[in-house]
């Protein structure tokens, strides 16, 4: 069965909007003991070997360690709300947790029961959403960039190759670009090729990205999610796709599309993490935070990594990282680009309404591009691509 990346999930969030509370939910496996613990992640995200020697490492039998897997985070989120979670340890993405915590939901992790906490990077320690570290610890992380065909196209080493037609990139391969469907994603990334704070919602700020967004327009084949880019840079009718990271990584890795590339512009891009929390409601509260600090351990989160694929925030793991993944920088990004990379930063109701809006105005634009070209229509494009347009809402 095919991977579902950590990210593809809102390619398909639009299908699944009438889902049921658990419908996001691959069933439990039976339940163990009432004393087991109660583990809930994102599918085909972690070395099962590593629960056997957990279950070894703690001295309890494999059968009371529960490990159900989530396609969608928004349901885990409802699970949290409703109260009675039914687990100890959860793995959430960044913006999940940032609404748990101010929600209430999540229980202040006890720091002495994770001894193998200060092996965190120290970028890793305070994230905007959790900046002293009180209630999570971050599992893994991720970029977005752009994927690319290398036998099709040039690697993208700037963004004004995406945002600026004078560059020439966008005329080059125009109709062969496409811009990821989240607003939040788009923005953040223009404003770094404008040279602007990812924290400035000025009006300036955002009329600048609203006309940068406008003219870059049309000669992109779409704003489109995994479901559409990641098919068409199989294909080939996409030579560039602004991309998450795993979702390039598993064209490599499980579509065996040898020319897929990924790069970071040397402008910045967005850092994502999910991150290991205990719920309010958690009955083994010492072994939730058993595994987390198990977890941690830099041999432990190494093997993780190179079997997922996903960058591990542990500083020594690496040691126990293959060569192979450690030098591909769709996984573990170069160093010279790391101080380059933002946390995708909180947003208040007035931001979120003008990301809304702005985006709402841009893609009602009907601009040509310069020299002429007839311009396009950016659900048409997605037709043509077989996929739709689907923009995510925030919370």
């Amino acid at each position: 069965m095919p991977r579902l990346t950590r990210r593809r999930f809102i390619g398909l969030a639009a299908g699944v909007a009438g889902m049921t509370l658990f419908g996001g939910l691959r069933m439990p496996k039976a339940r163990a003991a009432e004393n087991s613990l109660k583990i809930w992640n994102w599918s085909y995200y972690i070395d099962e070997a590593l629960l056997d020697e957990f279950a070894a490492h703690a001295g309890i039998p494999r059968e009371s360690i529960v490990y159900d897997e989530y396609d969608d985070p928004n349901v885990v989120l409802s699970r949290l709300e409703a109260g009675k979670s039914g687990y100890d340890v959860v793995i959430i993405p960044d913006y999940i947790l940032d609404v748990a915590i101010k929600e209430g939901l999540l229980m202040e992790l006890n720091k002495s029961l994770i001894p193998n906490y200060p092996h965190l990077d120290e970028k890793f320690k305070s994230t905007p959403y959790d900046p002293e570290g009180r209630y999570s610890a971050v599992y893994m992380w991720g970029t977005t960039g752009f994927g690319y065909r290398s036998d099709l196209a040039e690697k993208v080493t700037t963004l004004r190759q995406i945002f600026d037609p004078d560059y020439g990139y966008l005329k080059k391969y125009s109709k062969k670009i496409t811009m990821l469907e989240e607003p939040i994603e788009v923005i953040l990334a223009c404003k770094a090729f404008l040279g602007k704070s990812v924290d400035d919602w000025s009006d300036e700020t955002m009329q600048e990205v609203k006309e940068a967004l406008i003219r870059q327009k049309p000669y992109l084949a779409a704003y489109a999610g995994a479901n559409v880019y990641v098919e068409g840079l199989k294909n080939g009718s996409i030579y560039v796709a602004h991309a998450y990271n795993g979702d390039i990584v598993r064209l490599q890795d499980e579509e065996g599309v040898d020319q897929a590339s990924f790069a970071i512009p040397e402008e910045g891009g967005t850092i994502w993490t999910d991150n290991m929390c205990i719920p309010k409601d958690a009955e083994n509260v010492e072994l939730a935070h058993e595994f987390i600090n198990f977890m941690l351990d830099p041999e432990v989160s190494g093997r993780n990594s190179d079997y997922i694929k996903y960058a591990s925030p542990v500083k020594e793991a690496r040691n126990y990282v293959s060569e192979e993944v450690l030098e591909n920088p769709a996984v573990y990004v170069p160093e010279d680009l790391m101080k380059k990379l933002w946390f995708t930063p909180q947003l208040d109701e007035e931001a979120r309404r003008k990301i809304e809006n702005l985006m709402i105005e841009v893609k009602a634009s009907t601009v040509k591009p310069e020299g002429g070209i007839p311009g396009f229509e950016v659900g048409a494009a997605l037709t043509a691509l077989g996929g739709s347009s689907l923009i995510r809402k925030f919370r």
